[in-house]
């Protein structure tokens, strides 16, 4: 019988049955379970009722949660894409010793638990932490800055915690990328910002994509760093889950919460590549 199966279906059967087993399954679940009633003492009646959507679109609350978790990761995967690229591009273009030591100290924090970087942003984003200790001993500010517990520190922690992850996906798009296209654009007159941002930025494109899409899509489910660096003055859509899950006991609702931050990063994610796709295929047309 596994003769008569083609060799890719064999191959990709242990990765499907993860998916299958792992992240199809417990969704499913979810998706149940979001259509449930909660009962007053913490348990759920099985029903086909659509309250917890209903309750979660009409009230502004919960609405400006799903905002300000879609504009956290948002920023935070600007400002990684940003300081990302420009640390890629400086380790890809690096000399060879020394790009595997670059390397190794960039992903060096990903050896670290979040927890241990987050209690040390604890510490450095305080009122009286080392970062306003700088800036007051130096004369940048009079008083000190309100960092901790707000949403400013929680996109610096967040982008401390996930630009590794950009950085070597860009790293590994750049460093494959054919350097005679750069070398030949050059000899044909063309200066360095235009060989960068007509052959350099649209050959990194994938890598663009790639790292964004992974930044962002764990962003705006990440728990850690918005519990601690946030607090409850942000609340983004996984504290509220972990609210409604643990404190409440509201379970269905707790579901319904995770379903439709799953789909909001469906929708996005697929808008994002689209409009990609097509403002390449247009630069390729007029090229």
């Amino acid at each position: 019988m596994l003769r008569r199966l083609p060799p890719q279906w064999i191959l990709m059967a242990p990765g499907a049955l993860i998916m299958l087993f792992f992240f199809i399954l417990p969704v499913g679940q979810l998706l149940l379970f979001s259509f449930f009633r909660s009962t007053p003492d913490g348990m759920m009646e099985k029903a086909f009722v659509f309250d917890q959507y209903m309750t979660f679109f009409k009230d502004p609350h919960y609405l400006k949660i799903l905002g300000r978790t879609l504009v956290l990761g948002i920023t935070i995967s600007f400002i990684s894409l940003i300081l990302g690229y420009c640390l890629a591009y400086g380790v890809a273009r690096s000399n060879p010793k020394r790009k595997y030591l670059l390397l190794l100290l960039i992903a060096l924090p990903l050896l670290t638990s979040a927890v241990i970087r987050n209690f040390g942003w604890i510490v450095i984003l305080g009122r009286k932490g080392l970062l306003n200790q700088l800036f007051l001993n130096i004369g940048l500010i009079d008083k000190p800055l309100d960092l901790l517990y707000t949403s400013t520190g929680v996109v610096i922690a967040m982008v401390h915690v996930l630009l590794p992850f950009m950085v070597l996906v860009l790293y590994s798009v750049l460093e494959g990328m054919d350097r005679n296209l750069e070398s030949a654009a050059a000899n044909m007159g063309a200066s360095p910002a235009k060989v960068f941002w007509f052959v350099t930025l649209p050959l990194s494109l994938p890598g663009i994509v790639a790292g964004t899409l992974l930044v962002f899509s764990i962003s705006i489910s990440f728990y850690i760093t918005p519990a601690l660096i946030g607090g409850p003055r942000v609340q983004v859509m996984a504290t509220e889950i972990y609210n409604q899950t643990i404190h409440s006991m509201n379970w269905p609702y707790a579901s319904a919460l995770a379903v439709i931050l799953l789909v909001t990063v469906f929708v996005i994610t697929n808008l994002y590549n689209r409009a990609l796709r097509r403002s390449t295929s247009q630069g390729a047309g007029i090229l």
